[in-house]
């Protein structure tokens, strides 16, 4: 897997997720949006705000690191991704086809009383800020450059995997609030 193209792709599946987030989810009302299948599980907002809560630390470091790089140069340099261990499997828990069930940590576990148009607000300018950080990331080192995780600063990642990681957590994520959608329909249509 190679930085450039990989970021290329990281994008596309960025602008696939807000295209799917505004086709199926802008239209909704906000008792939509905010119901709930059960005690047990997410609503559609809450769904979001767990990747507003996750994600807006992932991002802060790599907008840290873009920032950090100063002077820009003109050609990106290209490179071979080498996963570290904690890395893959960080990418295999939150990956949307991994059938393994994880529970959520405490302080990212989305509150019941949220503005449903807020939250979709911030997780759509998050998505941009990602997808804006991934035009300047490939001028970064994806494989020696680290981010700390949610876990503390004890357990970092490189840059190559917190990218690949924040998408397909997005993804996974995503999915969960369509399945909930499906669920509201039909539990509409009953």
């Amino acid at each position: 897997m190679q930085k450039i193209e990989t970021a290329q792709r990281l994008q596309e599946r960025i602008r696939t997720v807000l295209a799917t987030v505004e086709r199926e989810f802008r239209p909704l009302t906000d008792e939509q949006l905010n119901w709930k299948p059960d005690t047990r599980q997410w609503s559609i907002t809450q769904c979001l705000q767990h990747l507003n809560l996750a994600e807006r630390f992932y991002i802060r470091n790599l907008q840290k690191k873009v920032d950090d790089l100063g002077l820009i140069q003109t050609t990106p340099t290209d490179q071979s991704l080498e996963a570290g261990m904690v890395g893959r499997l960080l990418r295999y828990a939150v990956d949307p086809d991994t059938k393994m069930k994880l529970p959520t940590v405490s302080f990212m576990n989305p509150r019941p009383d949220l503005n449903a148009r807020e939250v979709m607000h911030q997780f759509i300018d998050l998505q941009q800020l990602l997808h804006e950080l991934l035009d300047k990331a490939p001028y970064l080192d994806w494989n020696r450059e680290k981010i700390m995780t949610l876990f503390g600063n004890w357990i970092k990642i490189s840059v190559g995997d917190a990218f690949l990681m924040l998408v397909a957590h997005t993804e996974r994520h995503v999915n969960q609030a369509l399945r909930v959608k499906q669920q509201a329909t039909g539990a509409v249509s009953n």
